[in-house]
């Protein structure tokens, strides 16, 4: 960056010069030099990209002490949870697929927790429930943290404590908010107040922090200080675990400590599909991936090259792809022990042809 910049202030100099040699001759339009949007990035060594900035330092930091891919992403992960709260976080799920060198092979794990064994049929029925959207009767089992130990364990070189620091540091010590992060925050203010834990912990005199805010969240320090000393078991039967089952159940919520106690992180086996000549791999239900698949083994006999990038038509096709899988990830995906049609089903051909049949070139469903 810095010698693009000095590039660019040598390129103005010798305009300037130049204008001014010709000056008394005739007038000259002088050209301004513009500096593209995005510069290209070179990565010999390794590279890490996420959604804030300091998730991104963190994974990088990780990488130049040593540590390897798995350890910069739990690393990030955590970090995520401090700078990006209304987005990822220990409470909830977590999924990976990785690429293992030395075992020459693609591994994947699932890390999401059910719902709480208190959730019934007949419970749902009483309470008048059809659906649930939010709140703590939405609360499943928090697998992320289960999740991160087991991606170190097999294939990290750090320990839990170890990567959880960095998040634990921001956390305690506090971090500025950026701009999209504060607008996010801001938007679910009404929200948080409704709940008094999160209006203590997410509020500050009952405002969301603006960007530019240096915001501290030391309940979630503490919170994560525990499972660094403690391991998953703080999280899944410990202290930190009761006092999440305890609070939910107050609030009507469906979880026990036993749920908790059960949770298990599940190593499974990507699924894929070829399209263009290229295979690409997603992981299996319960995780949403198989929608990605479908739409391209939907899109897979049309031309979209031909169409032109963002074209009607082109933009057509994508959209009603999307339709059509996001309709089935509704109707067909959830727990993997009881799906009603099988990935390898909602992928043969038979299956995408009947629900290709459905796109109209010339009408949206």
């Amino acid at each position: 960056m810095r010698r693009t910049a000095l590039r660019l202030l040598a390129l103005s100099a010798l305009m300037s010069v130049a204008v001014d040699a010709d000056a008394q001759r005739a007038p000259v339009t002088r050209p301004t030099p513009t500096m593209a949007a995005r510069s290209p990035v070179y990565a010999p060594n390794g590279i890490a990209a996420t959604s804030q900035p300091l998730a991104t330092t963190t994974a990088l930091n990780v990488l130049q002490k040593g540590g390897n891919a798995i350890d910069a992403a739990v690393a990030a992960a955590a970090v995520l949870g401090v700078v990006e709260p209304m987005m990822t976080g220990a409470g909830g799920d977590m999924f990976a697929i990785i690429w293992s060198a030395k075992e020459k092979r693609l591994v994947a794990i699932n890390a999401s927790g059910r719902a709480g064994s208190l959730m019934t049929r007949d419970e749902l029925v009483k309470r008048g429930r059809q659906r649930i959207m939010r709140g703590p009767e939405s609360v499943t089992v928090p697998g992320a943290v289960g999740g991160w130990d087991a991606l170190l364990k097999n294939y990290g070189t750090m320990t839990l404590g170890q990567a959880l620091q960095p998040a634990i540091d921001y956390a305690e010590n506090g971090y500025v908010v950026t701009p999209i992060i504060a607008e996010s925050w801001g938007e679910a203010k009404n929200l948080l107040a409704r709940d008094e834990g999160a209006r203590a912990t997410l509020l500050v005199n009952g405002e969301a922090p603006k960007a530019g805010d240096f915001f501290k969240n030391p309940d979630l320090a503490h919170s994560y200080r525990l499972i660094a000393q403690n391991g998953p078991s703080a999280m899944y039967g410990g202290e930190l675990g009761q006092k999440i089952v305890t609070h939910l159940q107050k609030l009507g919520g469906f979880l026990t400590i036993e749920d908790l106690k059960k949770n298990q992180p599940t190593w499974v086996t990507p699924i894929s599909t070829m399209y263009k000549g290229y295979r690409i791999w997603e992981l299996p239900p319960n995780n949403q991936g198989i929608a990605v698949l479908e739409m391209l083994r939907i899109l897979d006999q049309y031309d979209l090259k031909s169409m032109g990038l963002n074209s009607p038509a082109y933009l057509h096709h994508l959209i009603e792809a999307k339709k059509l899988a996001y309709a089935d990830l509704a109707r067909y995906i959830g727990d993997a022990d009881h799906l009603t049609l099988k990935p390898e089903q909602m992928l043969a051909d038979p299956f995408i042809k009947e629900r290709r049949s459905h796109i109209n070139e010339s009408k949206a469903m």
